[in-house]
């Protein structure tokens, strides 16, 4: 599965794509210092792009950074009594299952993307023992597609352990294509902005235009080694 992704790009980069479909796109919180190369994690804050009026969604967006790993609203116990990995939400039952399904009602976003990441066991590989980290990219057709969105559904919670409510979100993923059937068994649903307009559109198509299982040849994919990791962390340490 998908549980980690890169954005190689600073908001002012893609803020052009906004501005020419004319859908006005507010930031409610700073942009984070944060590595091109550093990777986003479950837990991490990440940015989130939902619509200010549910309804519609071309009338403006709004962005935000919220966790990486979605607490549903009926949980009422500490934050880390939340056990189930809902960093992904399963296409084919987001609609049905209690974690998700009023956010996916109610609840849609979108969360800019550049790459996402997926790992495997290569041949003989013994638990404890590293395994190999691929890195999926897209061939931009320009430079507003450098970054593209994970169709995304979220919630607001408030544990016992926290004074304040917490907003979290999670990605929905499905069956990979060929290009990743070989690494992860859970792809997400990455989309251009145009798709991911319809997709925040409550009165659309909802999970129906959904397509995670794309044919050969949409994603590049490299491997792309933990010592690509360590060496952004190393540069965080630096004086």
């Amino acid at each position: 599965m998908c549980n980690e992704f890169q954005v190689r790009v600073s908001r002012a980069d893609y803020a052009a794509a906004f501005a020419r479909l004319g859908v006005p796109l507010r930031w409610t919180d700073p942009e984070p210092v944060r590595a091109a190369d550093d990777p986003i994690r479950p837990t991490n804050r990440a940015a989130l792009i939902r619509p200010c009026d549910p309804v519609d969604p071309r009338a403006g967006l709004d962005g935000v950074e919220r966790r990486w790993w979605m607490i549903p609203a009926f949980h009422k116990g500490p934050v880390a009594g939340w056990k189930p990995m809902t960093t992904l939400a399963p296409i084919a039952t987001v609609d049905t299952t209690p974690a998700f399904r009023e956010a996916y009602r109610q609840r849609r976003a979108l969360v800019p993307v550049s790459s996402f990441i997926a790992y495997d066991a290569p041949a003989g590989w013994r638990k404890g023992q590293p395994k190999r980290r691929w890195e999926a990219a897209w061939t931009p057709a320009d430079d507003e597609d450098r970054i593209r969105y994970f169709a995304a559904v979220w919630d607001r919670a408030q544990p016992s352990d926290l004074a304040e409510p917490i907003e979290s979100f999670a990605i929905l993923a499905g069956p990979p294509g060929p290009d990743l059937a070989a690494v992860q068994d859970a792809t997400p649903a990455v989309l251009t902005l145009e798709q991911g307009l319809q997709w925040l559109d409550l009165a659309g198509p909802g999970k129906a235009a959904l397509v995670t299982a794309t044919p050969a040849g949409t994603y590049r994919v490299t491997e792309a080694p933990r010592v690509q990791l360590m060496t952004a962390e190393m540069r965080r340490a630096l004086p």
